[in-house]
């Protein structure tokens, strides 16, 4: 009797095991995520454009060269971070945008945000450049660095205009058919017909 038993706690113990591993092993995946989403960095991208375009504009008007606004990357990040444009959260890592929060997009479309994006970041972070090293220029010419600076806050405004129509498109019922349908249409970069042929032609000399 002892021995019928023991031999049915053992199935008993055998016939739990699959149940007890996947159950630890869903523990682990969801403690791993945690932790993922924990120590995730996290950036408020319109507060950073906003910041990059007031440290420039405060120097202009007090022109220190101790105080030069340093050039800063706003999507070109190697670790895993969650920027904020306009309500939508990007996901981006080693420079490339990897998923947007609530939406299920392809792989082609994020590859079009990122190209965007990432054009667009590079090319402010380039005029930030230029503009520092031309005001230790011995032959310094400001009217040179007026026209850069005007162009730094051209690309700002972009690509604040560029997130704002990214999330413009999920609005709809289905924001993430709509994100994949019109993605592909806007311009890059998106700039105002009036003003779309000089600087489109600076923007993509300053991208090769």
């Amino acid at each position: 009797m002892k021995s019928a038993k023991s031999s049915a706690l053992v199935i008993l113990l055998i016939a739990s095991l699959p149940c007890l591993s996947i159950h630890v092993l869903a523990q682990n995946k969801q403690t791993k995520l945690a932790d993922i989403f924990e120590n995730i960095d996290r950036l408020n991208g319109n507060d950073m454009i906003e910041r990059l375009a007031a440290q420039r504009s405060s120097f202009n008007k007090n022109h220190s060269k101790n105080s030069l606004p340093k050039a800063e990357y706003i999507i070109n990040r190697n670790n895993l971070t969650l920027i904020s444009f306009n309500g939508l959260d990007y996901y981006v890592k080693n420079n490339r945008v990897i998923g947007i929060q609530g939406l299920n997009l392809s792989d082609e479309v994020l590859n079009q945000i990122t190209d965007k994006l990432v054009l667009l970041d590079s090319i402010q972070f380039n005029y930030t450049e230029r503009s520092n090293t031309e005001h230790f220029n011995p032959n310094v010419d400001f009217q040179k660095i007026r026209n850069i600076d005007r162009q730094f806050m051209l690309t700002l405004r972009i690509l604040l205009s560029t997130v704002r129509d990214i999330a413009a498109l999920t609005k709809s019922e289905n924001p993430s058919l709509t994100v994949e349908a019109n993605v592909a249409k806007m311009r890059l970069p998106n700039i105002d017909k009036g003003a779309e042929k000089s600087n489109m032609q600076s923007l993509v000399l300053l991208s090769k």
